[in-house]
């Protein structure tokens, strides 16, 4: 019990003692952190259902990417339906 005790007295100080330690951080780590931070994702898709010829989906399937602006993301969607169109697809909206 005397051990047990102990042992959470240890804890308790070393975790006491973490509170109150500072880390230092290399002016270049903040650097590259920030560059990180301020790079955005914007996804473009493209969500294409697959039907048999009776009309019954056969499944379905995303097609992303990532455009940094509007006509990037059209441009996109217009390869994939020219994709699909040469692999044999009929293409309805």
């Amino acid at each position: 019990m005397k051990k047990i005790l102990l042992m959470a007295a240890f804890v308790a100080a070393g975790l006491v003692n973490a509170k109150n330690a500072e880390t230092k951080v290399p002016k270049e780590v903040q650097e590259l952190k920030t560059e990180k931070s301020e790079k955005t994702l914007r996804l473009c898709g493209v969500f294409v259902t697959f039907y048999d010829p009776k009309g019954n989906v056969t499944g379905t399937q995303w097609f992303i990417t990532d455009a940094p602006t509007i006509s990037s993301c059209q441009a996109y969607q217009s390869f994939v339906q020219w994709n699909l169109a040469n692999s044999g697809f009929t293409i309805e909206p």
